[in-house]
């Protein structure tokens, strides 16, 4: 099957070759029609090339250099992505030694061998024979850049199983191509100057090294905005858009401009014969001095201005990485002209391979984002600092004035666990507004971190989002529950929101007004008292947006009091004192202007005790831990989009799981008035336990499958509620405000907005580390459990956008190949990890076996003297004396035990890092595999056939020789 996805990937390249190079054979025969001239100095030029076997070893040469650049280097399979990242940085390199190899001998062999008169006194212009010569060179240079292309795009679509980035691999050889033709013009003008190949050669690369090491220009002036102005003349920032796949139109005016000047000046210099040595030989020289000093400002206007106003930009990535989403376009369109945004990016040298593709998304968005705001006529200035070391002045400069220093990360690496410190942050500043983002981790979209930003420092107003103090404690606080003080921190997810939101605790001892916050959040409201319950009950109802977590049975806060279960005194000083238990809100008053209806039954004290919901399903099948009421929310289980996670809410579109644990089921009264959306559904094979059932079973008096009586598939454990306006405003009374009757009425038609969740277990603060890392424990978790959340609060708050930004992933081919055999290896470990534990806890346990039997025997003679001593036949020192000798032994006996758990620990450690180093050799063998296999094939076809071709000319040479003048 691999090998089909390849096959397909290599006709699909090809068809893409197939139709640039007939647009090329289209100009091909424009100019044999019109020029007739140029076009047999072409064919001459090209034919001669490759007629020679010298041809054949510079071609042998080139692509043996694109191979060694592209998978040679360490950053390749480190960064694990598809992408010619390598190959872009050093191919400036490559073209300075290939290019003047083809432009050498464009004119200098002709003045060597005496032709050039002969080509001058054709009938044909100047310009004909200097556009003949060059299109010979570029067409040279095309077919030596698809023999490099099939050959990388091979190994690419092995390694990736077929599954790369078509768009992304063209586009980079496009820009390869343009590249090209610019430093060939270039590199012509040195063969028109001498009639030496070796002269010619040097002055090529000489003349383009410029334009190829423009890029490093910082390293070398102290004035940053020169530095600046002399990268942006170079190669490296036009083609920095194909290198991405990107073909926009300035890259294009740029070569182009770059390589009609070069060709100018060839003309200048092919046509000097007509007045050097003339009486105006010096006043003709220095005009057209003058003009080529026109047409490079000219160039520099032009390429100035199209960079300032983009005519045409196209992402043809096939897994638009290039491209940003709708929301984030709006955001820069609405940006004010008056708050420019400045954005300083530190990126380290060394990035390990779990945040390499976040490394690449965020230098890749940075630059869409510059681009856009120039297309859109705002001022994003984005300085990058890339590649920077850790101890250098850059480094100090990110933490002295920005507060971003190296973080340390802990990596597997040669079969041991090491920690690695990185830099890889941004601080964004508009105005007096600053944001600093520390670090963006690799499982957070970076997109989505970059506008939420620009939007804070941008905007300077945000929305207010009131926190429900509750038994939760989102904000941190103190928990007397079980007559025991508990410190509890901040929730993260505070944090996090924070960073989007005005975020302010409500504590509900006065009443809440519709405009005084955006959005609530409440937390296991049921555990409020009976006041503050039905004050929240009215503000939901007066039409406050509000998202609701309400737990049957909280699992990861011990401290939060279950909704079926009595809220039990915090006790006085010291947790002393006591008291029963405290009232609580009646959470079915809320259930009932919900409209909303939870399987359950009634619990003491007049309570109502929620089921709980249970499901087969279980993605992980390493996460051990998880049984039935872990709920999976997972879109594999659906048999049509949308059905465990709705589509039809803009909350969970696009998601793809989530997972609840222990949660509650809800549904929707029938003939209620509210709108009722399910956003998460469990799957087919799902239904419900009561309480008591559940507890039954966490007491291991009963298993799941002796509790469940039946299945109930599809049951939503949460819901999004709408509606519910007044749709008229009342009669005012004769004496009343008719503006406050106004005001009444426009609060009573918000209607009620409310998300409602059966579960707080959802927004564990373990669920912000696995987004934050989530190939932790090598499970590679996929959950978007703070993604729901924020979702959910953000289509409280009526502010969308950043839903479409959050839900924007972009899709990067990684190598598949290598991925699993890396899998295989780690599976392996799993597996080799488990057998040494089993015999590590087998081993102990004969070993503890041993132990209680040699002890045995001394235990039945303690026990037997105790007996006798009763009885006044032993005397108490003989008991002493037979005690103190089976305690001396069951010390000695247990030191023994623990000096061999020690040593047994140590074997089992170290076999098992044996095992994982075994892993990652045979990893590492693999990609060295790759590594020679992929640049040693590609020289053979371009190798066999300079041989053919040598062969063959030197056959035709001996044709008409005699025999015995051979010998």
């Amino acid at each position: 099957m691999a090998l089909n996805y390849v096959s397909m990937a290599l006709l699909s390249v090809l068809l893409y070759d197939a139709v640039f190079l007939l647009l090329l054979l289209g100009i091909v025969l424009l100019l044999a029609g019109t020029k007739r001239a140029a076009f047999a100095v072409m064919k001459r030029n090209f034919i001669g090339y490759f007629s020679n076997p010298t041809g054949y070893v510079f071609l042998c040469i080139f692509v043996f250099l694109t191979s060694v650049a592209a998978f040679w280097p360490y950053e390749f399979f480190n960064a694990n992505l598809a992408t010619l990242d390598q190959l872009n940085y050093w191919f400036p390199m490559i073209m300075l030694v290939f290019i003047p190899a083809i432009t050498m001998s464009i004119w200098a062999e002709e003045k060597r061998q005496g032709t050039d008169e002969l080509l001058l006194t054709l009938p044909a212009s100047d310009f004909d024979i200097v556009i003949g010569k060059y299109m010979a060179a570029a067409s040279i240079f095309t077919a030596s850049l698809l023999f490099s292309q099939l050959s990388t795009f091979t190994t690419l679509a092995i390694l990736t199983e077929g599954s790369l980035d078509i768009g992304l691999i063209f586009t980079t050889y496009l820009g390869y191509w343009f590249v090209g033709l610019a430093m060939i013009a270039i590199g012509m003008i040195a063969s028109f100057l001498t009639g030496n190949l070796t002269v010619g050669f040097i002055l090529g690369a000489l003349f383009n090294a410029p334009l190829a090491f423009a890029s490093l220009a910082e390293a070398v002036s102290p004035s940053k905005q020169f530095a600046e102005w002399v990268q942006g003349s170079g190669i490296a920032r036009p083609f920095d858009d194909f290198g991405r796949g990107v073909i926009s139109s300035s890259s294009i005016i740029y070569f182009m401009l770059v390589a009609s000047v070069a060709l100018y000046v060839c003309m200048i210099l092919i046509g000097r014969r007509h007045w050097t040595g003339g009486k105006d030989g010096n006043q003709m020289a220095w005009h057209y001095v003058a003009r080529a000093v026109a047409m490079v400002v000219f160039t520099v206007g032009a390429v100035m201005l199209f960079r300032s106003h983009e005519i045409g930009r196209r992402d043809m990535t096939e897994g638009k990485v290039s491209s940003l989403a709708d929301a984030t376009k709006n955001l820069i369109r609405n940006l004010d002209d008056d708050r420019p945004i400045v954005i300083d990016a530190f990126i380290s040298n060394e990035v390990p391979e779990l945040y390499a593709q976040t490394r690449y998304e965020l230098i890749n968005l940075l630059k869409e984002f510059r681009a856009e705001a120039a297309k859109r006529n705002r001022t994003i200035e984005v300085n990058m600092y890339d590649g920077i070391d850790l101890f250098s002045e850059d480094a100090a400069l990110a933490a002295e004035r920005f507060g971003i220093e190296p973080v340390t990360r802990t990596f597997r690496e040669k079969g041991a666990y090491t920690q690695k410190q990185l830099i890889l942050g941004a601080a964004f500043r508009s105005g007096l507004e600053k944001v600093t983002v520390p670090i963006f981790e690799y499982g957070i979209p970076v997109e989505y971190e970059l506008v939420r930003s620009i939007n804070t420092v941008a905007s300077g107003v945000r929305k207010r989002l009131g926190i429900v103090k509750s038994d939760a404690n989102l904000m941190g606080g103190v928990s007397m529950a079980g007559m025991q003080m508990q410190r509890i921190d901040k929730h993260p997810l505070i944090d996090e929101l924070a960073k989007q939101y005005e975020v302010e605790e409500v504590d509900l001892t006065a009443p809440i007004s519709p405009d005084m916050f955006d959005a609530l959040l409440a937390v296991q409201p049921s555990s409020l008292d009976p006041q503050q319950f039905d004050r929240l009950v009215t503000a939901i109802q007066a039409g406050v947006p509000t998202a609701i977590f309400e737990d049957p049975r909280p699992v990861g806060a011990s401290y939060i009091t279950a909704t079926g279960d009595p809220k039990q005194a915090g006790g006085g000083f010291m947790g002393m004192g006591g008291g029963g238990p405290q009232p609580k809100g009646d959470i079915r008053t809320l259930w009932n202007v919900l409209e909303l209806n939870v399987p359950g039954s009634a619990a003491a004290q007049g309570m109502y005790a929620p089921d709980l919901a249970w499901q087969q399903h279980n993605p992980y099948p390493a996460l051990e831990s998880a049984n039935e009421l872990w709920l999976f929310i997972d879109e594999a289980l659906a048999s049509e989009p949308g059905e465990s996670l709705s589509d039809d809410n803009p909350i969970t579109a696009g998601l793809n799981q989530v997972l609840a644990i222990f949660a509650g089921g809800v549904e929707a009264k029938e003939g209620g008035k509210l709108k009722h959306t399910p956003l998460l559904q469990t799957g087919p094979v799902s239904g419900t336990l009561d309480a008591n059932s559940v507890r039954q079973i966490l007491s291991g008096s009963a298993t799941l499958a002796q509790e469940i009586q039946g299945i109930n598939p599809r049951m939503p454990i949460a819901m999004a509620i709408e509606g519910g306006a007044s749709d008229d405003g009342g009669e005012s009374d004769n004496d009343g405000s008719a503006e406050d009757e106004s005001e009444d009425t426009e609060n009573a038609n918000k209607g009620i907005k409310v998300v409602y969740v059966a579960d707080t277990d959802v927004i564990l603060p373990e669920f912000l580390i696995i987004r934050a890392d989530p190939k932790q424990m090598e499970l590679r978790l996929q959950l978007q459990n703070v993604t729901f959340a924020l979702n959910a609060i953000d289509w409280l708050t009526g502010d969308t956008s950043f839903i479409d930004v959050r839900n924007h992933e972009l899709n990067f081919a990684s190598l598949k190949m290598i991925d699993a055999r890396k899998e295989q290896a780690n599976s392996q470990v799993r597996k080799r990890s488990r057998e040494f534990q089993t015999d590590f806890d087998e081993t102990l346990r004969v070993a503890q076996e041993k132990i209680d039997t040699e002890l045995q025997s001394l235990r039945e003679e303690v026990e037997k003297l105790q007996e006798e001593r009763e009885d006044g036949e032993v005397p108490q020192s003989v008991l002493q004396e037979k005690l103190t000798a089976f305690q001396i032994k069951q010390e000695n006996q247990q030191r023994m035990l623990a000096v061999r758990r020690e040593r047994m620990e140590r074997e089992r450690d170290q076999k098992i890092r044996d095992v994982r180093r075994e892993a990652d050799q045979d990893v590492t063998a693999i990609q060295n595999q790759v590594k020679t296999l992929a640049v040693a094939l590609p020289c053979f076809p371009p190798l066999i056939v300079g041989i053919m071709v040598f062969a063959s000319r030197r056959l035709r040479e001996r044709e008409n020789i005699s025999k015995s003048r051979l010998k």
